[in-house]
């Protein structure tokens, strides 16, 4: 992934990560972004991120929860919204639903991106079929039934 980062970020250039940065030992992150190219190196805090203080010490040049940057919400959870979005922290293979677009390195080869390169990813369908029952989920929905695309019928039957 550092190679894939470096091959398209330059020295001078300004990276907004939106959280989840590494797993493991906080202690070689600092290492690891020595290595990256990229001036600026600012990070919306993730589910697998520590304290904004960390994240700094780390060799971050900011730490946010979110950030409004040129028209843009830039956070780390999708969220249903009217305000054009960059988010992260899911693994599904979605990459735009409207102006709601899911930067995750899962779906975009393991390599930053630009912003031009974002918004002209191909629209994602809205609906995805849960992989228990086949129900037609939404995306960026409640699906309260399905704790989040996970089928409660199905839990069920795992505690019969």
């Amino acid at each position: 992934m550092i190679l894939r980062w470096n091959a398209v970020v330059a020295p001078e250039d300004t990276v907004y990560h939106l959280g989840d940065f590494a797993m493991g030992k906080a202690s070689e992150w600092p290492e690891i972004l020595r290595r990256l190219n990229g001036a600026g190196k600012i990070i919306m805090l993730g589910s697998h991120d520590r304290s904004p203080r960390q994240m700094l010490e780390a060799g971050f040049t900011e730490a946010h929860e979110k950030l409004e940057w040129n028209g843009w919400l830039l956070q780390h959870n999708p969220i249903k919204t009217q305000q054009k979005l960059l988010c992260g922290h899911i693994h599904d293979k979605w990459r735009r639903l409207g102006w709601t677009i899911n930067v995750g390195v899962d779906v975009w080869d393991f390599t930053p991106r630009t912003i031009e390169e974002l918004t002209r990813a191909e629209q994602s369908p809205p609906h995805y079929k849960c992989p228990h029952c086949g129900a037609a989920l939404i995306h960026l929905e409640n699906n309260i039934s399905h704790r989040n695309g996970n089928c409660v019928s199905a839990e069920a039957d795992r505690h019969v």
